[in-house]
């Protein structure tokens, strides 16, 4: 004999008195969750629901079976979606983006107009390189899950990129442990923060990631670069060391090439004594190692050859 759910609660906002049907969703964290919805909304949405009421399901009851992994988290988020409390867009959260994601997918509740919107939305949090580059502020490792999953290859150099170049790493047991990151509904530097840990697979490409980056890169950032002009040759000589080097170092920036190029382009080389023509060239051989530093990371990743998929 089953065992009827030990928890089971209406849920506090999506219980509306003229709904149609009650969706149960059970969870390992807050027991069985009911919500009392209106039919029509999501039969015109989701496929499985279609199909589970085309199937003899009740009209009036319907349960989502545990085994497609739904979140009462992430299903509260689509609703919200759906009901027009916290639609999708380019301003919505994170972890609003990426609940709406799994929730919506093919192998969870498939809802395809929704998921393509989440999908698009998602691919706009994140750079796709190679200048200029901005890292997101946190979620990496799980930005990473959900780009394996749903395979969105555009995104995914800038997430290594980022894993690397702005995460502090603890090896254990064959693992690469994130201690910054801040999970959905956390915060950084807590007790009940939890420690996220990649795969095998990822921990061996951020490791040839940043050897190969450290390899390509040192022998630019720590040799002044040579003009046609004297005279230009002996600014880089006498300023790269402070201007470059030193900034570099004291912000580890051989293992951020992207960023450094950027700052050594910034700087005002004209001011220095630079004349105009060396400052255009030297612009644009920066630029031009950005992107092949960009280009060298699918063979530092292991990832040439694989098909970009698109969004």
């Amino acid at each position: 004999m089953t065992a009827e759910p030990q928890n089971i609660r209406q849920h506090p906002i999506y219980w509306f008195n003229d709904g149609s049907i009650v969706v149960r969703s059970r969870s390992i964290s807050n027991g069985e969750v009911c919500f009392k919805l209106h039919e029509s909304l999501l039969r015109r949405q989701s496929r499985f629901v279609q199909m589970m009421l085309d199937s003899g399901t009740s009209a009036k009851e319907m349960l989502i079976p545990p085994e497609l992994g739904v979140q009462v988290h992430d299903l509260t988020a689509l609703l919200e979606h759906l009901y027009h409390d916290t639609p999708l867009s380019a301003e919505a959260p994170f972890s609003h983006v990426a609940a709406i994601l799994r929730v919506s997918s093919p192998d969870q509740l498939d809802l395809p107009g929704v998921h393509m919107s989440a999908r698009a939305y998602f691919v706009s949090m994140f750079p796709q390189g190679p200048q200029p580059f901005a890292h997101p502020s946190s979620h990496l490792e799980e930005a990473l899950a959900l780009v394996h999953s749903y395979q969105i290859s555009s995104i995914r150099k800038g997430i290594y990129y980022s894993l690397v170049t702005t995460s502090e790493f603890e090896d254990g047991d064959g693992d690469l442990v994130l201690e910054n990151s801040i999970p959905p509904n956390g915060s950084p530097g807590t007790s009940s923060t939890p420690r996220h840990i990649l795969s095998p697979t990822d921990v061996e490409r951020c490791r040839s990631l940043m050897t190969g980056i450290v390899k390509h890169f040192t022998p630019v950032l720590f040799t002044p670069p040579a003009t046609p002009h004297m005279a230009c040759t002996d600014v880089f000589a006498d300023q790269w060391m402070p201007l470059v080097i030193t900034p570099a170092i004291s912000t580890s920036g051989v293992c951020k090439p992207l960023e450094m190029l950027e700052q050594i382009k910034q700087i005002n080389w004209a001011a220095e004594g630079l004349c105009a023509a060396c400052v255009r060239e030297k612009t644009q051989e920066w630029t031009q190692e950005q992107e092949d530093v960009w280009e060298k990371m699918d063979s530092w990743l292991n990832l040439e050859g694989t098909k970009h998929s698109l969004v």
